[in-house]
Order: C-alpha cells, then sequence, then structure tokens
C-alpha cells in the first residue's frame, strides 16, 4: 500500500489528520528495543549485565525544514495534543501501522514555524513542525 502522505488517526473519534510523504522519521534507527542497566561489579569482579526487552516507548519525531502543512492540520493536532490518553494510530506512507501517543514530556509540537515567501504580501497558511510521538 503506498500513499502520498502519512495518517495519524485518532483511535477515540476516528479523526484523521494526513501529513506530507516528506516527512520524515527523524530517530527511526536511533531506537533499540534491547533495554540495558548498566553494569555492575561482583565483589569477585565478575561483571553483572541486567537486560531486556522493551514493549513500547519508541520515540516517532516526525518532522523536516523542508516540510510545509496547513494552519488547520496544525491546529488539529494541537487541539489533539491537548487530549489526556489519546491513542491514535500512525500510518507510514510505505503501509507500516503504529499505536501512538504524543511524547508530552517532550513537548508534543515543536519547532513550529510559518513558512515565510520571498513575497510577503501573498501570506502564509504553512507551517514546518516536529511531530513527537512515541509508540504504546
Amino acid at each position: 500500500m503506498d500513499n502520498d502522505y502519512w495518517q495519524l488517526k485518532r483511535k477515540d473519534t476516528g479523526n484523521i489528520v494526513q501529513l506530507p510523504q516528506d516527512m520524515r522519521w527523524l530517530d527511526e534507527f536511533d531506537w533499540s528495543r534491547v533495554a540495558q542497566a548498566a553494569p555492575q561489579r561482583t565483589l569477585s569482579g565478575g561483571l553483572v549485565i541486567q537486560q531486556g526487552v522493551k514493549l513500547n516507548g519508541r520515540p516517532v519525531t516526525l518532522g523536516g525544514d523542508w516540510v510545509w502543512i496547513n494552519r488547520s492540520d496544525l491546529l488539529a493536532l494541537r487541539d489533539w495534543s491537548d487530549t489526556p490518553e489519546l491513542e491514535m494510530e500512525l500510518t507510514h506512507y510505505d503501509g507500516r501501522k503504529f499505536d501512538v501517543t504524543f511524547r508530552l514530556h517532550d513537548a508534543a509540537l515543536a519547532r513550529i514555524e510559518p513558512v515565510q515567501y520571498a513575497t510577503p504580501e501573498i501570506g502564509s497558511d504553512k507551517y514546518t513542525v516536529t511531530i513527537n510521538l512515541m509508540t504504546i
């Protein structure tokens, strides 16, 4: 299933915001499913290493300075970020799906900037934004 956009869908209402395909998953390869505590030395000099598999919490940071979204979509996302315990389904344009929520501890929406046109009288309802999500 190839689409021209990412799709973020609220699980409670079914409302959808479509995001451009040019938006990139900035930290896609920065995460590991394996968690590891700091190694500890035993009295005999051995090393104890504790590891486990993370069940969720993978960061999904969507952004790109070259990606513009409409003000109406930005306002919808801003409104959604004020909904406690909101669960959403993120569909990648290549068909992958992820259950996500906003990473409110990092600011759900960051680096919000209106697009500056060379001709100021045109005005803009386009914005750049970084969307901070995590898997649940």
